[in-house]
């Protein structure tokens, strides 16, 4: 006789079951949509399988339902977008070694960002100092204080001439 599933909610969208199901219900977002007998449109059955696996001549069986997060989005597709929650991956990437500090301060930026609050940010690695060093060019700065000046002075002539 096999042991029952139990069932506990982790929050208000996510459960915990520890048996897998006989099938997972994934209804997914989006243009193109599938239809299944008995099922909404656009809801696609997911069954659990079956895999061993021998290591140091121990044999290891496991049953799953094979998921996994395949939705994600560049930094520049998400500017002028707002999220209440996001998974962000800030660890500095040995694969943008190209990029300078300025553009992976740039990207870091824009990530950040678009939450409405870091309550909803959930990091999916641990970051060193080193993840985060850096800061806009020194050119950028340079501009953004011209601008400031210029902005000092159109104000102090503009209370000058009582405007």
């Amino acid at each position: 006789m096999h042991a029952i599933a139990e069932i506990f909610a982790v929050d208000d969208v996510h459960i915990l079951c520890t048996k897998p199901p006989r099938c997972v219900l994934f209804n997914r977002f989006g243009a193109h949509r599938t239809s299944f007998e008995g099922l909404d449109e656009g809801v696609i059955p997911v069954f659990p399988i079956e895999r061993s696996i021998t290591i140091k001549s121990y044999s290891i069986r496991r049953k799953q339902v094979p998921t996994c997060a395949a939705f994600s989005l560049t930094d520049y597709k998400v500017q002028g977008q707002t999220f209440i929650e996001a998974i962000l991956d800030l660890k500095n990437d040995t694969g943008t070694r190209g990029r300078d500090s300025h553009r992976k301060f740039c990207s870091r930026y824009v990530q950040l960002s678009r939450l409405t609050s870091f309550a909803g940010l959930h990091l999916l690695q641990r970051l060193d100092m080193s993840d985060i060093s850096g800061g806009p060019h020194k050119l950028l700065l340079a501009e953004m204080s011209r601008l400031e000046d210029l902005e000092k002075q159109t104000l102090a002539s503009w209370e000058a001439e009582g405007l």
